[in-house]
Order: C-alpha cells, then sequence, then structure tokens
C-alpha cells in the first residue's frame, strides 16, 4: 500500500491514535499540528510503524494555510481533518466584551470550521481518484450542551460541509464521511469531565459513573475504537459510503 493521508491535529488523543491504526494498515502519513515539540515526539514514536514524518500547520491563520496548500507537491490519498479546539463560554457571559476580535467564538470556528474548509479547498488539487475525506464532528454535531455553542456549532457546521462535499466531490470518486465520537478517554476529554464535576461540587471519581450509566456500553469509548471507524471509511471497502455522519455509542447531555 503507496497512498498517502495527511490527518491534522494529529500529534496526540485522537489524532495520534488514528496515525497508529493507518500506519499499522500500511498507509504513508504526514501529521500536522501547531506544537513542532509535540509533532516530533508524536512522529518519533510512531515510526517504527511505518513511513510518517511531520508538518507545523496552525489552522488558525490563513495565510499559513495558504502556503501549506501552496508548497505541497505530493499526490494525497486521504485527508483525515481532526483537530478541534473547545473554548466553554455561555452566551449570557461576558455580555460587553463580545465585540473583541480575538473571542473563545472566533477562536474555536477558525480551527474547527474555518480552518477545515480552506485547507480541504487549498489541497483539493491533490486528492486522487478514488480519494477519502474524513473529517471528525462530535456528538455536539447532532445537539447542544450548555457552554459549548461556539464549538457545536463548529460541529454541526462539519457535518453540514460532508454532506454538501459528497454532493460535488462524488463523481471524481471522492468519499466524504464524518465521525461523532460522543464521550472518548482521552486527557481533552477527562479533563472536561473534571471541570463539570467541580462545577457540581463531585469528585471526578464520584461523577464518572454518572455520566456512564445512561450510556449504551456504559462506558467511555477509547480513542482506537474511533481510529477503527477511521480506518474502515479510508479504506477500499468503504468506497460505496459518502455524506454521512456516523455517531458511536456514548451518548450524555449536559445541560
Amino acid at each position: 500500500m503507496d497512498e498517502l493521508i495527511l490527518i491534522t491535529g494529529g500529534s496526540r488523543g485522537i489524532g495520534k491514535t488514528v496515525a497508529e491504526r493507518l500506519l499499522e494498515a500500511g498507509y504513508r502519513l504526514r501529521i500536522c499540528a501547531r506544537r513542532r515539540d509535540e509533532l516530533a515526539a508524536a512522529a518519533e514514536s510512531l515510526s517504527e510503524l511505518g513511513e510518517i514524518d511531520y508538518l507545523v500547520l496552525d489552522l488558525r491563520d490563513r495565510g499559513a494555510i495558504h502556503a501549506f496548500c501552496r508548497d505541497w507537491r505530493e499526490p494525497l490519498y486521504g485527508l483525515i481533518n481532526n483537530a478541534g479546539i473547545a473554548r466553554v463560554e455561555r452566551l449570557d457571559e461576558n455580555e460587553d466584551a463580545w465585540h473583541h476580535a480575538a473571542s473563545p467564538w472566533d477562536e474555536v470556528l477558525e480551527v474547527n470550521l474555518h480552518g477545515v474548509h480552506f485547507l480541504t479547498k487549498g489541497l483539493l488539487r491533490h486528492l486522487s481518484n478514488p480519494g477519502r475525506i474524513v473529517n471528525m464532528s462530535s456528538q455536539l454535531g447532532k445537539e447542544g450542551r450548555a457552554g459549548y455553542g461556539a464549538y457545536c456549532a463548529s460541529k454541526f457546521g462539519l457535518i453540514g460541509l460532508t454532506k454538501c462535499w459528497a454532493k460535488e466531490l462524488g463523481r471524481r470518486g471522492i468519499t466524504v464521511n464524518a465521525v461523532c465520537p460522543g464521550w472518548v478517554g482521552t486527557d481533552q476529554a477527562l479533563g472536561d469531565m473534571a471541570r463539570i464535576a467541580r462545577e457540581k461540587g463531585l469528585a471526578a471519581d464520584d461523577f464518572y459513573p454518572q455520566v456512564c450509566a445512561p450510556l449504551e456500553l456504559g462506558r467511555f469509548i477509547t480513542p482506537r475504537e474511533v481510529a477503527n471507524l477511521v480506518a474502515f471509511l479510508i479504506s477500499g471497502e468503504a468506497s460505496g459510503i459518502t455524506g454521512r455522519s456516523w455517531l458511536m455509542a456514548t451518548i450524555w447531555n449536559q445541560e
């Protein structure tokens, strides 16, 4: 297998686990993120599994995205738009500061939605036929959570882009799908859970069973389980699947 795949946010969390899974499947990889040190460490730790290299890219910087795409030279089989950030801010908070340019809303939308759009648009000429695009949305791309307005808007938007791009690119043999995990056992998710527990006056160890109780599987899913779904959607076996958003089994809604 000689296909090349680019993974954004590939230095840690779900992105790094997806990289590991795809290297095991025989793909060649490029990973990108903002922090060079984390990228270098991830690439080094995965290098024994196959060909992997890294590139620094800040998806908040449209000029940097343009330069990245302008300088790209390799044929590309797959693009996994995994990078994403979350900032918690309710609509009724900071009511007098919304006019500032660098608000949490702007930062989240720049990375999670605008950056995905412009990077995909810039790299599209390099995508092969057949080719694959996988967008990492979220359970919160299908339902709301208090304080996560910007994050939900971005992840709902990714599902919308997925459906539009599938219609636009299908005749080129490029499939486009979205993966929508709920609670995944990453450092970021566990940190979010601990924060919510503090807000409720609970210890994280006491709150975790409450979160898991209504989940179909009774637990958080693992990054590897997310990576397995991504690997299937990237594979030739998923050649007839496009324009779909795949909600993984873990439902819990915070009011």
